[in-house]
């Protein structure tokens, strides 16, 4: 039987994940699960945006999803993120992974997937979806010395860096109002396909998350926000210290600027920075301030700490699926048309 998680199954919840994930998973932190499946500002109230397969009254496979809304060119469309994909081994190979997946899309024009696994591709090929490929890791490294002797190896390349003049201001802030409202609705033009960054999704997602510590950091013309970089820093290791660019939106031309200031903010207290991204967006500015795209260079700087996990794969797929057919195949395929970065699903948690 498929059904919404309710309230009475928390308890067969927790045995599952006990028996899936094991104690350490992220999924068994209760600020979490209230957070990503409770408190979402797209999800109805009162409901929990995980649905569960039960046999016999045990839940035996699991999903989660996050509801988005979708900038869709000059539409809004009803997206949602599959994530947390789990049957237990004695009942693979019996579809239930669709069956799931085919349930939660009742209500939604587009479904994605970021990160997703050699099975989730094989549902959404049956759902009628497409594999876009992997997310561009743009990577700058700025303790050389640092990174090599992680890495235990000699980098071959220098890191040439653009001076450019500071007009504006960077600051860090823990509030949105009216100014955020007005620069997105400028901006997102811009973005054909993306996450709609409502100031009530942007709360949610960032400065009001239970576990992170996101820096909120907009670039002011006086009053106007012209851009703003979310970053997340990860130094608490010893061996080596991350500074992730989680998201980023910006007026073209002021992309050198704030390039330069989150360089300039993340100076001293890391070794890296690095930011997923699709298509080619601001790629040519990147480049400019010393950010190379790993997918070429190929070093093995882990993506995943606290702790740092080697063996988990360093790629950011995406997969996605028209789930009412109206949008022409080239157009989705293209991936300069999509913006999606990180903090889009579930890829920038917490450990």
């Amino acid at each position: 039987m498929i059904q919404q998680l309710k309230k009475e199954d928390m308890k067969n919840l927790e045995k599952f994940y006990d028996q899936t994930y094991g104690s350490l998973h992220i999924l068994k932190n209760n600020l979490h699960i209230k957070w990503q499946f409770k408190k979402n500002p797209f999800l109805k109230k009162d409901k929990t945006s995980i649905i569960v397969y039960k046999h016999n009254n045990k839940i035996i496979s699991h999903l989660g999803f996050i509801p988005v809304k979708l900038k869709f060119f000059n539409s809004i469309k009803k997206g949602v993120w599959h994530v947390s994909f789990f049957t237990l081994n004695k009942f693979r190979g019996k579809g239930l992974g669709l069956k799931l997946v085919k349930f939660s899309n009742k209500s939604f024009d587009f479904a994605m997937v970021l990160s997703g696994s050699e099975g989730t591709e094989n549902i959404y090929h049956h759902i009628g979806g497409h594999t876009m490929g992997n997310l561009k890791r743009h990577i700058n490294i700025l303790e050389k010395e640092k990174v090599e002797k992680y890495l235990k190896k000699k980098i071959s390349f220098q890191r040439k860096i653009t001076k450019t003049e500071k007009k504006y201001k960077l600051k860090r802030i823990k509030l949105l109002n009216s100014r955020y409202d007005k620069f997105w609705n400028d901006v997102r033009e811009r973005y054909p396909i993306t996450t709609e960054r409502t100031r009530k999704y942007m709360t949610w997602r960032f400065l009001k998350h239970p576990l992170v510590d996101y820096h909120f950091l907009v670039l002011e013309n006086e009053k106007n926000i012209i851009g703003f970089s979310i970053i997340r820093f990860e130094n608490k290791n010893k061996k080596i210290k991350a500074a992730r660019i989680v998201d980023l939106i910006v007026k073209k031309e002021f992309e050198d600027e704030l390039i330069s200031s989150i360089l300039d903010y993340c100076k001293k207290k890391c070794h890296f920075v690095d930011f997923f991204c699709t298509g080619n967006f601001y790629s040519t500015a990147l480049k400019k301030f010393g950010f190379f795209n790993n997918r070429y260079k190929n070093l093995k700087i882990p993506t995943v700490f606290n702790p740092i996990d080697t063996n988990r794969r360093p790629e950011i797929n995406f997969l996605y699926a028209d789930l009412l057919k109206s949008t022409k195949n080239d157009i989705l395929a293209n991936e300069n048309n999509w913006y999606l970065v990180k903090s889009d699903s579930d890829q920038d948690r917490a450990y």
